[in-house]
């Protein structure tokens, strides 16, 4: 029996020492005590007067348990509440102490019984510790029994004991912990009791057969619901990294909560578990959507679309044609990608020649020229000197049709190009009078110019003036016919 109870206690602690300590706080055990008590005092302390046969000795060590209700108040304080029943004899033969000799009714004459009630407060040191040393502290009312054996008549004793002890306690998993311990109940008052008179004086301490008991014993404590999980998320309160998760929401082995779509409400409690990121939800995960346009808040850019507008994927009313002006508000839904519009979406074209603005490159083409894709005149600049050089009829100044057909594209430059202006120069030959040549040239040049008037083009941009035949101006011999005729022109020459 002794062999086998060592074993078990070997198992028990190799099992406390692979556990996890469990929290104490707000967790309730039952419990059972035993099996041994000792009343503590030395036989000749006791002279063999009182009740019963004479020269009795000391009680022995008696057998009997209590069952226990412990609550933890906190990790390291727990408070208990006891209840049991004990049981011993003493021994008429012995004349030594036999306080620690196992009960045995053979040579008794009285039997002692016990129902001890108790409170406590135990304090568990190393509260995070699976092996956790303690020390107890309480009160006991013990009601005794104490009979004669052989006349059969029993006299009762109610006495308040004052308890001490220390031990350590062992966790074996959530549920069980058993403890080893030592006990001491010194007696400091007697309550009541029904001894007759002449007996021993039992409200006199001094007269008592022993004032105190030793009680070594073995514990174990089932507790009721395993480890507490204050949030109930599965993970017990002294592994939650997060402890006060709400109920319902899923958690991570650490105890906290998860959040798949990352939209702060957690799985579990989240009804729209696949939120977009970003969007903005509400207390039961699920995307607000203000405008009803299919896009969450939080993600759509324009919130304030009207209902029933179909919307791209960023929340915004469609714009195909990229102007600015979405489609249920555009009335021109094909404008040039990059043209300006009004408000209704229509292009903007200043110039009037059908190029709109913020494509046009030359926004301010005069009405009615012919313009290019990027509202530019077809014309060319104006930018080289003109070299008329015309055939006269005999007595004319005037331009001849070659002449007439450059200055007609002239005058329509100089309508595009209006900030050009041109002077108009007259040469002739060395034939004829100077005079009569200097005169010649600018009655040509001057030609030239009522032409280009009659065209449109105002003359206050032109200067008409005629050079005759000096010869600083020449560009060929005039010993030739063919030189004279390049010396006999009109030269037009742009002016910025």
């Amino acid at each position: 029996m002794k062999r086998t109870l060592i074993i078990v206690l070997v198992l028990m602690l190799l099992s406390a020492s692979v556990s996890m300590a469990i929290e104490w706080k707000g967790r309730k055990g039952l419990g059972l005590r035993g099996p041994l008590f000792a009343p503590m005092i030395a036989g000749d302390q006791y002279d063999g007067t009182g009740f019963g046969a004479s020269n009795n000795e000391p009680f022995m060590m008696g057998l009997g348990g209590n069952l226990e209700f412990k609550y933890g108040l906190s990790n390291s304080l727990v408070l208990g509440l006891s209840g049991g029943y004990w049981f011993t004899y003493n021994d008429i033969v012995s004349t030594d102490d036999q306080s620690f000799k196992l009960n045995n009714e053979d040579n008794a004459s009285i039997k002692l019984t016990v129902i001890p009630l108790g409170l406590s407060g135990q304090y568990y040191f190393i509260p995070e510790s699976n092996v956790q040393p303690f020390l107890l502290a309480g009160l006991n009312i013990d009601m005794a029994s104490y009979e004669d054996l052989a006349s059969g008549v029993s006299y009762s004793s109610t006495d308040l004991f004052v308890k001490v002890g220390a031990g350590f306690n062992f966790w074996l998993g959530e549920s069980f912990a058993f403890d080893l311990s030592g006990r001491f109940s010194y007696l400091i008052s007697n309550m009541s009791n029904d001894f007759p008179t002449g007996d021993v004086d039992m409200g006199d301490a001094s007269s008592r057969p022993f004032l105190g008991v030793l009680q070594p014993s073995i514990g174990i404590t089932y507790f009721i619901g395993g480890a507490r999980d204050t949030d109930k998320d599965g993970v017990k309160d002294k592994f939650d990294q997060c402890p006060d998760t709400p109920e319902g929401a899923l958690v991570d082995q650490y105890g906290c909560p998860l959040d798949s779509d990352g939209d702060g409400v957690y799985d579990g409690i989240d009804l729209c578990e696949n939120t977009p990121a970003g969007a903005i939800v509400d207390i039961s995960g699920c995307p607000i959507d203000t405008d009803t346009d299919g896009v969450p808040d939080g993600i759509d850019l324009c919130p304030d679309t009207p209902i029933g507008i179909e919307v791209d994927i960023y929340g915004c009313p469609l714009d195909n044609d990229k102007d600015g002006v979405p489609d249920f508000k555009d009335q021109q839904l094909d404008t040039p990608l990059g043209a300006l519009v009004d408000e209704t979406g229509v292009a903007l074209d200043t110039d009037g020649d059908s190029v709109p603005d913020g494509i046009d490159k030359c926004p301010e083409t005069g009405e009615g020229v012919a313009v290019d894709e990027f509202g530019c005149p077809l014309a060319k600049p104006i930018t080289e000197k003109i070299i008329l050089n015309i055939q006269y009829a005999a007595g004319s100044a005037d331009p001849d049709e070659p002449a007439i057909t450059i200055l007609d594209d002239l005058a329509e430059r100089m309508k595009i190009y209006t900030d050009v202006n041109i002077e108009i120069n007259g040469y002739t030959d060395a034939l004829g009078r100077a005079i009569s040549n200097s005169k010649l040239s600018e009655a040509r040049a001057q030609a030239v110019q009522d032409y280009l008037e009659s065209k449109g083009i105002s003359a206050d941009r032109m200067t008409a003036k005629g050079f005759g035949e000096e010869e600083r101006f020449f560009v060929a011999t005039n010993d030739t016919p063919e030189g004279r005729q390049a010396n006999r022109r009109v030269e037009i020459v742009p002016v910025q």
